[in-house]
């Protein structure tokens, strides 16, 4: 039996994917979260099989969510569902180590699929992902793609996290502990990262990938 939490803010989505998924007998829902501290403390209690993440969600990301999951359960499959079909939040995901990636659209058909391709230890990319993919691959501007996709560290998450809550530095920094100086070489750090060029652009980003909420 595969054991799986849902992750996802919207509560008629749970259901309606709990009904999916338990129409197969070798699968059972065991728990359902609605923002990531909760599905931290779920996973911490009952070590499911797989989390089936949700991206923007209230507070934490399902990026950052993910992140600090598979930091201390390594063991856990993690399967990103979300509405988002944007290859830097495709990218940051599978960064962070989560095992594949399906958009809502195409849940009803490839869930199930991708839940038992994960517990068997392959990676599993729904057909529109897999397409964006392979069209990032194919760009001549291969090389500067790959630049883009270096993942942030947990820090620089934080400190992008902030800036496009409008925190100043100094703010940054006394919140953070560590100096103004230091949130300027994370800022540049994950500007770069990320080509983007000032925080507007940087905020923009947050709300697209669920950093932060509109």
């Amino acid at each position: 039996m595969i054991r799986i939490v849902l992750v996802d803010d919207h509560t008629m989505v749970r259901q309606a994917l709990r009904v999916v998924l338990e129409q197969d007998r070798g699968m059972q829902v065991i728990a359902e979260a609605g923002d990531g501290e909760t599905a931290l403390q779920i996973v911490d209690e009952l070590t499911p099989d797989v989390v089936v993440m949700d991206i923007g969600m209230p507070g934490q990301s399902g990026i950052e969510t993910t992140r600090r999951l598979l930091a201390k359960h390594p063991e856990i499959k993690v399967l990103a569902l979300s509405t988002y079909l944007d290859r830097r939040i495709v990218q940051q995901m599978l960064d962070v180590g989560a095992s594949g990636y399906i958009v809502k659209s195409a849940a009803g058909g490839e869930l199930n699929q991708g839940i038992r391709s994960v517990v068997q230890g392959r990676n599993y990319l729904c057909a529109e992902v897999a397409a964006l993919v392979a069209d990032s691959m194919r760009s001549p501007r291969s090389s500067s793609v790959r630049d883009v996709h270096r993942p942030l560290s947990r820090r620089e998450l934080q400190v992008a996290t902030l800036l496009a809550e409008g925190k100043t530095a100094p703010d940054i920094a006394s919140e953070l502990h560590i100096s103004p100086s230091t949130v300027d070489v994370h800022r540049r750090n994950l500007m770069r990262k990320l080509e983007l060029h000032n925080v507007v652009d940087l905020t923009k980003y947050a709300i697209r990938t669920g950093l932060v909420l509109p």
